[in-house]
């Protein structure tokens, strides 16, 4: 019983410590702002310009893909840009981009 509580209990707050971290709720517009200043508010304000700028080019990569798929509508391009960041942190969103994680914590 031991083995299968020290087992789970590693697993367990790694879970619990990965929640901590804001993400992005692409669902609305509306969820994408809040959670957006959510995510920003957590970046260091040394790192805020570099996380600024990766989001932007995310939204832009991901705007061409869409309507190199066939998207055309505002709408529809907006949907699939959220859907992409659903649920992303703001080192996910930099490693997609290229760049390195944030290594320090919010000042």
């Amino acid at each position: 019983m031991k083995r299968v509580i020290s087992f789970f209990i590693p697993f367990t707050l790694v879970f619990i410590l990965a929640g901590c971290t804001p993400t992005i709720d692409g669902t609305s517009e509306e969820a994408f702002t809040a959670s957006y200043q959510k995510v920003m508010d957590d970046v260091p304000e040394k790192d805020k310009l570099r996380v600024k700028a990766a989001f932007a080019v995310f939204k832009v990569k991901k705007t061409l893909e869409a309507t190199l798929e066939g998207t055309l509508s505002a709408s529809g391009i907006q949907k699939k840009v959220y859907a992409a960041m659903d649920g992303k942190t703001a080192n996910d969103i930099l490693v997609l981009t290229g760049q390195d994680k944030i290594t320090e914590e919010k000042e």
